[in-house]
């Protein structure tokens, strides 16, 4: 049960449960209703997000906040008063002139002297991004890091960001052609084979030799002889017939 919603009046023991003692804890219940409303009031750092601008003022003042400025919007200042505790345990370190920088106004980041090849215990502040950049706006950046840096630091300088919106048009063109290349072959890679092969036949022969021979006195005999033969066949006729 939640402490604010319980009543006295409606939890009395059977014993004590009468008309006249009803009413006596009923008033006791409205006083403890309006200790615990006015007990908010008391509960001061958990409701800073509640509280007005000069209760808000006022607090700066009583938590030591050490850059503070009144001008500043109200969610600023409430945020500065906020973190003020936590940033007196590191005051004086390059974390916590970034986190308050970052908390006023909206950007930055701190580069420490060999970050970026500069002297010496200097540094700089980068990726400003304030909406409007003058001598005001200027002066109330370097109190901001002037307040919460060490002693033996020195502000090299501020560096700002602006943002420009641009609209990039891209054209394309549609080009077709044919390439023919006409060139001596060339032969890449190629390997032959070959081989070498020996063979022989045999041939065997005779050779004949003819000479002419000279005949000298001679005489030629050649006797005449006749004869004859028997020849004898039939004739056929062949009709035909209608």
């Amino acid at each position: 049960m939640i402490q604010a919603d319980y009543n006295i009046a409606d939890n009395l023991p059977e014993s004590l449960n009468r008309e006249n003692l009803k009413q006596v804890a009923q008033l006791i219940d409205d006083k403890l209703h309006e200790l615990n409303m006015l007990s908010e009031l008391v509960s001061i750092y958990p409701r800073i997000d509640e509280l007005s601008s000069a209760l808000i003022d006022a607090l700066a003042i009583q938590f030591h906040v050490d850059f503070y400025d009144t001008s500043l919007p109200l969610d600023k200042r409430r945020a500065l008063v906020k973190n003020s505790i936590r940033w007196h345990m590191r005051k004086g370190t390059a974390g916590v002139v970034q986190e308050v920088v970052q908390t006023v106004f909206d950007s930055g980041v701190v580069s420490e002297w060999f970050e970026y090849g500069g002297q010496p215990y200097h540094f700089k502040v980068d990726l400003l991004s304030a909406p409007e950049i003058t001598p005001e706006n200027i002066d109330l950046i370097v109190k901001c890091i002037n307040t919460v840096k060490n002693v033996r630091s020195w502000l090299d300088g501020l560096g700002f960001r602006r943002n420009c919106t641009g609209i990039t048009h891209y054209g394309i063109a549609l080009h077709m052609h044919k390439k023919y290349s006409i060139g001596p072959a060339q032969i890449r890679d190629a390997s032959a084979n070959g081989g070498f092969f020996v063979g022989g036949a045999s041939h065997i022969h005779k050779r004949y030799k003819i000479e002419q021979t000279s005949i000298h006195d001679t005489s030629l005999y050649s006797p005449y002889k006749a004869g004859g033969g028997v020849y004898m066949y039939k004739k056929y006729r062949i009709e035909e017939e209608v």
